[in-house]
């Protein structure tokens, strides 16, 4: 079955004593891991599963209870981790994918990147799109297509709202800022990336 454009609601994760929210992000970064290796990848995430890295349960469990409380008090940093759900035929709405957005905020691995300073000690607001990630489970497959693209619409949206200019990440419509390499811990090579952005009402 072939679904062209299914129809998504992006909500966001809760914090619960399953840990459901943070489980499905655990499964979708899984998934992307075989998929990496059908199209000659494989050296971008290795062959480890994601969810087995240290520590990778607790920072996704973290994040949601950070961000759920950012949402119910304003205090703070802004944070959120979305989930997008997909309306399958039946009428059940089943998650997809994933976005976790920091406001004036960046990863230390890009924070040491010397080359980068002209961005990320910049003055003025900015979001930060930390985490964008859709699953590759075959469950999902026939409804996924258009789904990372409308987290990084939501994203958008949520950073104008907030005042921002500009958004910090590596696709859809972002531009090129320069490559960085960060050392992996167990002596693998080089883990390449490339820092974009994308400006939206930036003043000139």
């Amino acid at each position: 079955m072939t679904i062209t454009a299914p129809t998504f609601r992006i909500r966001d994760a809760v914090p619960s004593p399953t840990n459901d929210d943070a489980l499905f992000v655990a499964s979708a970064f899984d998934s992307c891991i075989p998929h990496l290796a059908t199209i000659g990848s494989e050296t971008q995430w290795g062959t480890q599963p994601i969810s087995e890295r240290p520590n990778f349960h607790e920072q996704r469990t973290s994040s949601i209870a950070e961000a759920s409380e950012y949402l119910r008090t304003g205090a703070g940093m802004p944070v959120r981790v979305l989930i997008i759900e997909a309306e399958t035929p039946s009428g059940e709405w089943v998650p997809v994918g994933s976005s976790t957005l920091r406001g004036n905020y960046f990863s230390k691995y890009l924070l040491e990147q010397k080359h980068l300073d002209h961005e990320t000690k910049r003055e003025g607001e900015w979001m930060f799109l930390e985490v964008l990630v859709t699953s590759f489970a075959e469950e999902t497959k026939p409804y996924r297509k258009g789904a990372g693209a409308a987290l990084v619409r939501h994203a958008k949206a949520w950073a104008e709202e907030l005042g921002m200019e500009v958004m910090f990440y590596e696709a859809q419509g972002f531009e090129r800022v320069a490559g960085f390499e960060v050392e992996r811990p167990d002596g693998r090579d080089p883990w390449p990336g490339m820092f974009l952005r994308m400006a939206f009402g930036e003043k000139k």
